[in-house]
C-alpha cells in the first residue's frame, strides 16, 4: 500500500532537486556535462551549469528550459515521486488527515519542479480531486480528474487504475450506464499494477464499486455482491480486511441477519483502527449505526460523526445526517 516516504524539503523545491542532481551525478559540472551529450552539444556544457545554478539560487520558478529538460533526462527523486503517490492514492493515510491539512500539503507540493512531470501531475490531480469530493465538490473533481487525461499514458498503472475507479464513482448518479465499462477497463489495468499491497488495496476498492453496482440492479443481485468479497483473498493489510468485512456486513444485513451484520461491523471497525484509517473507521461506525439497535446504534451514530467533524470532510457529514434522517 502507499506509504509516506522520506522526502526533499520544501515539497521539493528547484534548490533541492539541483542537490539532488548533484548527489545522483557527483556534481553539478558532470549533471550539466550528461545534459550537453544529451543534447548533441548543441548548447556547451558551462552554460548548462550555470543554467542549473540559477535554479538553485531562485528555487521557486519552474526551472526555465535546462530545468525542465534536466527533469527528462533524470526524472524525479523517487522520494518525491513516492510522496505524490501517497497524497493521490485514495487507501493511502493522507486520505484521513483533516481535509484542511491535506489542502495545505498539496499547496506545498503543487509546483515546479514535480508539477512539471507528467506521472505526478496524475497523482497531484487525483490527490486534488479527493479533496473535492471531500468537499462534496463532484463537479470540479470531474474537472481535475479531465485536466490530466493527456498525462495518462505517462502514469504508472496503479495512477490509471484510481483515475478510473474515481471517474466510476463520479459517474455512479449521473450515469449508472458508464459505470460497468470503466470498472471493466479498471479491472484490466489492475493486472498491470505489481506491487502486492497496492494490487490488494485496490481490488479491494474495485470489489467494492462493483459491488456497489450489483446492490442498485432491479432486483438487486446480493449473492453476486457477496461472491466477489469472499472471494477477495484474506489480505493483512488492515485496509483490504476492513472493505471486505464491512461489505459483508451490509449484505448479511439485507439478507436479513443482523446478527451477523452487526459483528462483521464490529470486525471492520477494529481492522480500520489497526490501520489508522479514519475515513474507514467512520464507515464501519456508520454501517453499526445502520444494522444494530438501541443504545450500539447511538453510541455508533456519534462516533462516527464526531470522526466527520474532526476530519472537516462534508460527504461523510452528510452520510451520517442521512442515516439519522427517518425514512
Amino acid at each position: 500500500m502507499a506509504r509516506p516516504a522520506p522526502a526533499p524539503p520544501a515539497g521539493l523545491s528547484g534548490r533541492a532537486y539541483v542537490d539532488w542532481l548533484v548527489a545522483e551525478n557527483g556534481s553539478l559540472a558532470s549533471a550539466a556535462a550528461r545534459l550537453s551529450a544529451h543534447h548533441l552539444h548543441r548548447e556547451d556544457a558551462l552554460s548548462i551549469e550555470r543554467a542549473l545554478r540559477r535554479l538553485r539560487a531562485r528555487p521557486q520558478g519552474d526551472g526555465g528550459k535546462w530545468g525542465q529538460r534536466a527533469l527528462l533526462l533524470f526524472g524525479l527523486p523517487d522520494a518525491a515521486e513516492q510522496r505524490a503517490r501517497w497524497m493521490g492514492s485514495y487507501h493511502a493515510r493522507f486520505t484521513d488527515l483533516p481535509v484542511p491539512v491535506c489542502e495545505d500539503l498539496l499547496r506545498l507540493w503543487d509546483r515546479p519542479p514535480l508539477n512539471l512531470s507528467r506521472s505526478a501531475r496524475v497523482w497531484l490531480a487525483l490527490a486534488h480531486t479527493s479533496c473535492a469530493l471531500r468537499r462534496d465538490d463532484p463537479p470540479l473533481a470531474l474537472r481535475l480528474l479531465d485536466g490530466v487525461k493527456r498525462d495518462l499514458a505517462a502514469a504508472p498503472p496503479d495512477a490509471q487504475v484510481e483515475h478510473l475507479l474515481v471517474r466510476a464513482y463520479l459517474a455512479t448518479r449521473p450515469d449508472p450506464a458508464a459505470v460497468p465499462g470503466l470498472l471493466d477497463q479498471a479491472r484490466a489495468a489492475l493486472e498491470r499494477v505489481e506491487d502486492g499491497d497496492q494490487h490488494a488495496c485496490l481490488m479491494a476498492r474495485w470489489v467494492d464499486q462493483r459491488s456497489y453496482a450489483y446492490n442498485r440492479q432491479n432486483p438487486p443481485d446480493h449473492a453476486a455482491s457477496e461472491a466477489l468479497y469472499l472471494a477477495l483473498p484474506l489480505s493483512p493489510l488492515p485496509f483490504v480486511r476492513c472493505r471486505r468485512a464491512n461489505g459483508l456486513a451490509f449484505l448479511r444485513w439485507k439478507q436479513g441477519r443482523p446478527g451477523e451484520a452487526a459483528a462483521l461491523a464490529r470486525e471492520a471497525i477494529r481492522y480500520a483502527g489497526d490501520g489508522g484509517h479514519l475515513r474507514l473507521r467512520f464507515m464501519a461506525l456508520a454501517m453499526l449505526a445502520r444494522v444494530s439497535d438501541g443504545d450500539e446504534a447511538q453510541e455508533a451514530g456519534r462516533r462516527a460523526a464526531a470522526i466527520a467533524a474532526a476530519l472537516d470532510d462534508e460527504t461523510l457529514r452528510l452520510r451520517i445526517a442521512r442515516l439519522r434522517t427517518p425514512r
